[in-house]
């Protein structure tokens, strides 16, 4: 359970509303999530409801997204992979509560992994390795997966947090995107997770789980890659290993550039939305105008 933000009590009222409306009894749902989605638990139901809110502010077309992560989940979990899957209790959507769309996923009871633990960090980097090699199994037009980097959803993100970066600060950002969009290496494509940060892997039953594939795409195994590794570096370091992928190459530096600025507009996204954002977001700013400074 999370402390939630005040704006997260209208979805979880429609939410409960429209999962009753289902069948599932959702009498005592518990807010898991409040970022870029709303995660709530359908209690007593043994479901998760995913609810796009900054998501589709910011990308539109949030059952697109929703849909991708219901059947790259179903498709994993069909070769034998341990992921969160959607709920086969009902349909699990995607489906709209109010203005809001959400996917109905499994509840399981995660333990995090311990960033600290070298055992932890194996773990996670083998069973990344082995989803990565099954995402490059699946079809390639799998859920509207689109190839590329996300650059038009980079541009939103600049429009919407502009009004509170100072303008100096702004054109540095700006200047940097257009860098990396003039430096982008021509790697291969494959379908990968999207978002392989730590947050989004955890231990059930003694064994390692992914899951949020919301975010999963067409692009570079590199992309992945450098997300795990900039989040959790023992275990991206140990993924690049058993992959034989040298984290000091030259497309390893430009997806680890691209993510840095990539999070650091959504954490100002967060700040704006989010009080308990901002002082963080603050210093993460200023630390990554020291190392771009011209």
């Amino acid at each position: 359970m999370v402390t939630a933000d005040e704006g997260a009590t209208p979805v979880v009222n429609e939410l409960v509303a429209a999962a009753r409306q289902l069948g599932l009894p959702a009498d005592s749902p518990v807010v898991l999530g409040d970022g870029a989605n709303v995660v709530v638990w359908l209690a007593p139901s043994p479901v998760v409801a995913r609810v796009a809110t900054l998501t589709a502010e910011v990308r539109g077309q949030p059952e697109v997204y929703l849909r991708r992560e219901r059947e790259t989940a179903s498709a994993l979990d069909a070769m034998g992979l341990n992921v969160i899957r959607p709920t086969t209790l009902v349909d699990p959507g995607p489906h709209r509560a109010g203005p809001w769309t959400f996917l109905l996923l499994e509840h399981r009871q995660l333990e995090p992994l311990d960033p600290s633990s070298p055992q932890d960090a194996e773990a996670a980097a083998a069973s990344f390795v082995e989803l990565s090699l099954a995402l490059a199994e699946l079809p390639p037009s799998l859920s509207d997966a689109l190839p590329g980097h996300p650059w038009a959803e980079m541009a939103v993100l600049a429009d919407t947090v502009a009004t509170t970066i100072d303008p100096p600060d702004l054109a540095r950002i700006a200047a940097e995107i257009d860098e990396l969009r003039a430096a982008e290496p021509a790697d291969p494509w494959q379908l990968v997770h999207g978002d392989a940060h730590r947050v989004n892997v955890a231990r059930c039953d003694g064994e390692v789980v992914w899951f949020d594939f919301e975010d999963a795409n067409r692009r570079p195994l590199a992309w992945d890659l450098a997300t795990l590794r900039r989040a959790w570096p023992p275990a991206g370091d140990t993924a690049c290993r058993l992959l034989g992928v040298d984290p000091g190459s030259p497309s390893m530096r430009w997806n680890h550039e691209f993510r840095e600025i990539y999070a650091l507009l959504w954490n100002l996204l967060y700040a704006q939305r989010y009080e308990r954002a901002r002082q963080p977001t603050a210093e993460r700013l200023d630390q990554w105008l020291a190392t771009h400074r011209r």
